[in-house]
């Protein structure tokens, strides 16, 4: 296992997903990405980059670790596939049934090439607290009855028919927002117009929350980031009765930053 000084690399994304030439610029020798779906913007890494990282890898001796957001919420094709299947011995994969099924089982997993095998179960024994017995007994037995693929594919109608509704109401209220990312997970990203700025997105965001509408802005996520500002809005806790009136709401907190009114 290498050296814990380690130079792990953060740099920018787009529609395709992290820029894997800006990353290889900064020498560094691993990273953390999200290739199924990148969060918050919402890009996949596309063929090409995926390409490039796992022959940088190769290369120069490098590791990610794949963080499979959202993997399995895909709505416009199939879901993509793992880049820990291009280079099994250079990806650390991890996965958890948090979106799946409830971020309070605390249930997770993670895949690593056989030489950190060892090293890596000699770090989780250091924790006092193991997995929770019963919960992981509870997933095993839904895997095993195939009762998990089943609760996925009810899901992902019932997520892909609430984005669609969500994005009709946007489309008909505030139809010069641009939609940005790919069909996938559990929110949707808004490019808000191009006069307003980072302090019209904060306003926008605390406008809402006032009113019981939690939403975010980019500035949450960045405070360097260049480029149009946006809003997460998420919908898989909403009601579908509440979607219309939700994007009422935020019309409305949108015109009032353009007329730099305060609130919404």
């Amino acid at each position: 296992m290498h050296e814990p000084s380690r130079h792990w690399g953060r740099r920018p994304v787009d529609e395709q997903g992290i820029d894997v030439d800006q990353l290889i610029a900064t020498g560094a020798e691993g990273a953390l990405i999200t290739p199924s779906h990148q969060f918050p913007i919402g890009g996949v890494l596309s063929a090409g980059r995926r390409q490039r990282l796992v022959r940088w890898l190769e290369q120069h001796d490098g590791y990610v670790l794949e963080d499979d957001y959202d993997a399995e919420f895909r709505y416009d094709q199939a879901s993509v596939g793992a880049l820990q299947g291009l280079a099994a011995d250079r990806v650390m994969y991890a996965g958890t049934a948090s979106k799946t099924l409830a971020p309070a089982l605390r249930i997770g997993w993670l895949v690593v090439p056989p030489e950190l095998v060892r090293p890596m179960d000699a770090e989780l024994r250091r924790w006092k607290e193991g997995s929770p017995r019963i919960e992981q007994d509870a997933l095993a037995h839904l895997l095993q009855t195939g009762a998990y693929d089943r609760h996925l594919r009810k899901m992902r109608r019932i997520y892909r028919d609430r984005r669609k509704h969500l994005l009709d109401c946007l489309a008909a209220e505030l139809p010069e927002l641009e939609i940005e990312g790919t069909a996938a997970g559990l929110h949707v990203t808004l490019r808000l117009p191009s006069e307003l700025t980072r302090a019209d997105e904060a306003q926008i965001v605390s406008g809402l929350r006032e009113r019981g509408l939690a939403t975010q802005g980019l500035g949450r996520y960045s405070l360097t980031a260049e480029g149009p500002h946006r809003l997460f809005v998420g919908y898989g806790r909403i009601t579908d009765s509440a979607i219309a009136s939700s994007v009422r709401l935020l019309a409305k907190a949108v015109r009032a930053a353009q007329r730099h009114e305060v609130g919404p």
